[in-house]
């Protein structure tokens, strides 16, 4: 009984001249109507020509039709075929090279993952998705989509996700691999045997086999041959893996971190061949028209008919039509197959396929190692689907920031610059969407966060707590939004003996991309000695409400000796803790800090370790500041003032441990502008390079605030 099989794109007319051929063949399938489906009239009218011909030559009664329409295509067709390349050679190709090495990332072939597998697919699953609604919709109910097309997995994984239609994925590194391998064996192929599994393009022989024993005694001689130089990068992954790996030395190099991107010298010994793939395409190219010829056999209207290649293409298709029984190497979803890789992604195993359809085999688990390196591979294109599928921008750059080679070769900031030129590109040639947007170099979308204005309200000035004072502060909405914002504004204290003078509730209007701010006053109708929080809030849910916290000044009182102690932690451990004495004379500091890193930085203390002293007379006079900078070695503590000078001080003393360091200085009073018992408002900012044995660095204060240069609200009182 005829059945339909349509190929969507047929201008590849070499493969489809032999997956036609091969199909043809079959006495069975010799009847099928062929319906050939491209967007190039051109080659679309060469593979019409060449197909009629190899009916008329093989003597069968085929049907062929050809159409640029795809629902017509595939409308009724029981196997639908891909071999779809979106893009093209150019530009799309030539771009995946070109802008990637100009920011030092160098590739092969580039189609399977790396930068330019993920962009191939960004491009390529939107087409052959909406070939996979199309069956769904028109195609026959028994319709079996089986694609070609890179990047495989990428691919296969999203007609899963998003369409969930019948398909699978062949690719011939498998069989190509296996008669390889026998050469290297030195055995027949015929009397191999092999069990082989993973992801397409990182599937692995788990077992090969000669008459039933293993022979991976015979590879690993071979690897050892030194008269072997060809396939030099799979065998040294066979050397650190233990098994062989399906695809060729070219693809494996740029899969991995452990070739490309540590030099010339290892691209050579490894004989690698950078930019292999816009070789490939070119000569392809070059001989196109005499191909043309040579395939439409001239003006004697004789084409040549090789014999059934290995493709598993048209085994697959007989075997559901006959019910025969056959093993074929498929690319589908893992539902429960390979137990250690994700559950939905896209694994390369053995199939059987009859009657019923294909029918998956189970792997149980992968050797751990090479589920490992597997998952490297699943990571970038996980991350390529979810882009595709929902847009969005940020997965662009996860997926490509966990490639193996380009995270071994590029910064994350080339990295993001990269993708950026690329995905402009792409979108200007017309060939890819538009994806949501992400906060301007992050890894984050803009929707949730970038669109989210931003409103605080904040104390301005020193804190004043007696009846009848006003506490002004300061209302800010910073609006990223494309549109303007309007909202109601409302504002709560959240103790009675506060009130807003004036209006608590209005309306504002910030225009797209702009700040508003207003000053807004208070009244403490009580004494406000605990201090109080003004709650804010605005009418719209995609704003973000900080409150304001009015806080009294926290008072040091000093002892009998005129000192205080004080500390201060840093994310929850003690970094700092220390006295402060104040004598007729001086100001004396005895600080211990548990920086374990002691790094100098004269011209900028906060850049490496470093304690900094604020001090004023009142929240009215200037504030002077003195860098306390421990040196390792004979250099001992460095005092400065803010502007570099060094300070004069007294009883100066620096203790330096692996743990910590400890230092004691006494300050001259006019050297910080105070007089003999004089109160006065201190702050402390210490910068750690390292926290203890476990931790890095960061910075903490006394008060709240980490910039005490011109504000002193946040600072202590020394009263005593």
């Amino acid at each position: 009984m005829s059945r339909k099989i349509t190929l969507i794109g047929a201008g590849s007319v070499v493969f489809a001249k032999n997956l036609i051929g091969d199909i043809l063949q079959f006495s069975e399938l010799s009847d099928s109507t062929i319906c050939l489906m491209d967007i190039d009239v051109s080659r679309l009218k060469v593979a019409e020509t060449l197909m009629k011909r190899i009916a008329q030559k093989l003597g069968v009664s085929a049907k062929i039709e050809a159409t640029m329409n795809q629902r017509k295509a595939i409308k009724g067709a029981k196997y639908v075929i891909c071999t779809i390349q979106v893009g093209g050679f150019k530009p799309c190709t030539v771009t995946d090279f070109e802008i990637p090495k100009k920011f030092g990332l160098r590739q092969t072939i580039a189609d399977t993952v790396g930068v330019g597998g993920v962009f191939r697919a960004l491009r390529t699953i939107p087409v052959i998705n909406s070939i996979a609604r199309d069956i769904e919709e028109v195609g026959h109910k028994d319709c079996l989509f089986l694609n070609y097309t890179n990047p495989m997995a990428m691919n296969c994984w999203a007609v899963d996700r998003a369409v969930g239609i019948p398909h699978v994925g062949l690719c011939h590194s498998v069989f190509s691999t296996a008669r390889m391998l026998s050469k290297y064996a030195g055995v027949p192929y015929d009397d191999v045997s092999y069990l082989v599994a993973g992801v397409n393009h990182m599937a692995f022989f788990l077992q090969f086999k000669y008459k039933g024993q293993d022979a991976y005694p015979l590879l690993f001689k071979a690897l050892n041959d030194p008269n072997r130089h060809t396939e030099r990068v799979r065998f040294e992954m066979m050397r650190r893996l233990g098994y062989f790996v399906t695809e060729s030395s070219e693809h494996q190099s740029e899969y991995v971190p452990h070739f490309i991107p540590h030099g010339d010298k290892l691209i050579r010994d490894f004989d690698i061949p950078l930019d292999e793939y816009i070789r490939r395409c070119e000569a392809v190219i070059a001989t196109w028209e005499r191909q043309e010829r040579e395939l439409l056999g001239g003006r004697s209207g004789d084409v040549e008919v090789e014999s059934q290649s290995h493709e598993y293409g048209s085994y697959i298709i007989h075997s559901i039509e006959t019910d025969t029984l056959r093993t074929v190497y498929g690319n589908v979803p893992n539902q429960h197959i390979i137990d250690n890789l994700m559950q939905g992604c896209n694994v390369e195993v053995p199939c059987q396929v009859d009657g019923t359809g294909l029918t998956p085999l189970r792997i149980g688990n992968l050797p751990p190692q090479l589920a490992a390196i597997c998952a490297t591979q699943i990571n970038v294109q996980d991350l390529t689907v979810e882009a595709a599928l929902t847009g969005k921008r940020e997965h662009i750059y996860h997926a490509v920031m966990a490639d193996p080679n380009t995270a071994a070769t590029l910064t994350l900031d080339k990295i993001w610059a990269m993708c950026d030129e690329l995905i402009e590109a792409h979108q200007k040639d017309g060939y890819l969407g538009e994806f949501s947007p992400t906060l301007a170099g992050t890894g984050r979308a803009f929707a949730g966060i970038g669109d989210r204005a931003i409103a605080t309200l904040a104390a301005v000035g020193e804190f004043l707590a007696e009846e009848g004072a006003s506490n002004p502060l300061k209302l800010t909405v910073e609006n990223p939004l494309k549109t303007e914002l309007k909202a109601t504004v409302t504002l709560r204290p959240q103790f009675d003996g506060l009130t807003i003078k004036g209006r608590s509730r209005f309306k504002i209007l910030v225009p797209a991309g702009e700040t508003y701010s207003e000053r807004i006053e208070t009244l403490n109708t009580e004494d406000l000695s605990e201090g109080c929080t003004v709650g804010l809030s605005l009418s719209k849910e995609e704003v973000l409400c900080l409150d304001a916290e009015l806080k009294p000044r926290k008072v040091f009182e000093a002892d009998g000796e005129g000192s205080v102690g004080f500390d201060m932690d840093l994310h929850g451990f003690e970094a700092v803790k220390g006295k402060l004495r104040r004598t007729k004379t001086h100001l004396e500091l005895d600080v211990e800090v548990s920086d374990s890193d002691i790094v100098s930085n004269l011209k900028a203390p906060r850049q490496g370790s470093a304690v900094e002293f604020f001090v004023t007379k009142d929240s009215r006079s200037p504030i002077t500041r003195i860098n306390f900078i421990p040196q390792k070695g004979s250099e001992g503590l460095a005092i400065q003032s803010g502007d570099g000078k060094a300070v004069k001080a007294k009883k100066v003393r620096l203790e330096v441990t692996r743990m910590n360091y400890r230092f004691q200085a006494a300050i001259p009073l006019g050297v910080v502008g105070l007089k003999a018992g004089e109160d006065f408002l201190f702050d402390m900012i210490a910068s750690l390079n390292a926290l203890g044995d476990a931790h890095s660095g960061g910075k903490t204060s006394l008060g709240e605030a980490l910039d005490s240069k011109t504000n002193s609200s946040h600072f202590g009182f020394f009263r005593g």
